[in-house]
């Protein structure tokens, strides 16, 4: 297995080039994310100078969660399904997104009603009108516990290496286009029975908007469950 045996020879590195690796890493999808911003609304992507620090703490979290979970999987806490069986693919891709997507609706709503936490998630909210920096500009405390959501969510469950990587990619994919300015979902999104349940950048930016509704991140069925949705 490909991916596999490139886990083990990255386990034979010392520790300052997996920090190294990692690093690129997440940097590289920093730049992908602004990157795709440029691409569709060049204006609107731009870094405050206010910002630049908490883009930076957000990399740096980023960084260590990575760290983290690749130690926790040298420890075999973490454990990997390297099979390429398309059914396993399917029921673990759609397993993460649900349960990401549940947790972080929970994780989301307490940072609006818990006294101590709502000043650290107001950070997130000096952007009331987004752009793709938004999505970077978190209190390092935040970060870190959607990190850790993740974290103990693959560490529970045995999950497939290419869900793994398929929800890492739809999840930044899915943070660009909730806080692009400029919505992309058609009309007909909001109407059919099956794409309305749908996480749309509107959805996200009116809860920018209006801070006590729309928590959710992939899907709006949480707030409609919970009573939340616009």
């Amino acid at each position: 297995m490909i991916v596999e045996n490139l886990l083990e020879q990255l386990s034979q590195l010392n520790f300052l080039m997996q920090l190294f690796i990692f690093s690129v890493e997440n940097i590289s999808l920093l730049l992908m994310a602004v990157l795709i911003g440029k691409i569709i609304e060049p204006e609107n992507t731009v870094l405050n100078k206010e910002d630049r620090k908490w883009v930076i703490a957000c990399l740096i979290c980023n960084i260590f969660i990575t760290l983290l979970g690749f130690e926790l999987y040298q420890m075999q806490i973490i454990k990997i399904d390297f099979s390429t069986t398309l059914s396993s693919v399917v029921i673990d891709t759609l397993l993460l997104i649900i349960l990401m997507d549940f947790f972080m609706f929970c994780f989301h709503y307490l940072a609006h009603t818990l006294k101590w936490f709502y000043p650290i998630h107001k950070l997130h909210h000096t952007h009331v009108d987004t752009s793709v920096y938004s999505l970077f500009v978190l209190h390092p405390i935040e970060t870190l516990g959607f990190g850790f959501i993740w974290l103990i969510l693959i560490s529970v469950f045995q999950l497939n290496y290419i869900s793994l990587i398929i929800y890492l990619f739809l999840n930044l994919m899915y943070g660009v286009f909730g806080h692009l300015e400029k919505n992309l979902f058609p009309q007909f999104w909001y109407k059919s029975y099956v794409t309305k349940w749908i996480s749309t950048t509107k959805f996200h930016a009116d809860h920018h908007k209006n801070e006590s509704h729309n928590f959710g991140f992939y899907f709006t069925f949480w707030d409609k469950i919970f009573k939340t949705m616009i």
